[in-house]
């Protein structure tokens, strides 16, 4: 009887019920879903993959384990998807600059600090584990990226970025440079600054000052990067026309 009541608990068309249970409310699963990455993302940050619990990663998302192992099937799994995501919506909202009629170079370059700098605030944690992946081996990421290959923005087969850049150097309003050269020392320049901004935050207001001298020391930031990239990027003559 004992037996029989077990196969009958985890009988396949149970199972089946439940599953489709799950699936009846599309928006709360998908808010589960985010609590999740989220969670992780933070774990991850905090201990290092191997160091990473899913039971704590349940914990705080304020699901049950069961349903985080319903969700992803394992750690690994749950690792990825929170690389996966992030770059996902990074490419995404860099293609969705307007490169063709988004204006002089120089608005379209500060339109992509503006991405990075939404994605910090919006995305921080999620960040921070792709500069952990990358300086612990980078064992996921080289997977992710084959997989968006043709997506991504920089690459140099049809990536809208890289083909904007080309032709703003081939056309004169660009200095000729290593196009990945120049992108990494842009992004390098406002990244370090939102990587230490919450802790910048708390020591100020630890130390009685005001937490906004933090904010406004990144627009200034904002401000000397693209400063630095008139003087350094764009031709004499067109420097003289601003």
């Amino acid at each position: 009887m004992f037996r029989s009541g077990i196969f009958t608990l985890f009988s396949p068309e149970r199972i089946r019920r439940l599953k489709v249970s799950k699936k009846q409310d599309p928006e709360k699963e998908l808010k589960a879903k985010e609590r999740i990455l989220k969670a992780a993302s933070d774990e991850f940050v905090e201990y290092g993959f191997y160091g990473a619990r899913t039971q704590r990663i349940a914990d705080r998302a304020k699901v049950n384990k069961a349903l985080l192992h319903y969700y992803y099937s394992s750690k690994e799994n749950i690792y990825e998807q929170v690389l996966r995501t992030v770059f996902g919506i990074l490419i995404e909202r860099i293609n969705a600059i307007d490169f063709e009629n988004g204006g002089k170079t120089e608005k379209v370059m500060e339109e992509i600090l503006n991405v990075y700098e939404r994605m910090f605030d919006e995305y921080r944690s999620h960040l921070k584990l792709m500069v952990y992946e990358v300086i612990s081996g980078a064992k996921h990421m080289p997977k992710i990226i084959i997989e968006n290959f043709s997506k991504i923005p920089f690459n140099p087969v049809n990536g809208k970025l890289y083909k904007y850049l080309s032709k703003e150097m081939k056309e004169g309003r660009m200095k000729k440079v290593n196009i990945y050269q120049f992108l990494i020392s842009f992004i390098v320049q406002l990244a370090p600054v939102y990587m230490v901004k919450p802790m910048a935050e708390d020591i100020a207001g630890k130390i009685g000052f005001n937490r906004l001298i933090v904010g406004k020391f990144v627009k200034d930031r904002k401000k000397y990067i693209m400063d630095n990239f008139k003087s350094s990027m764009l031709p004499e003559d067109k420097r003289r026309k601003q």
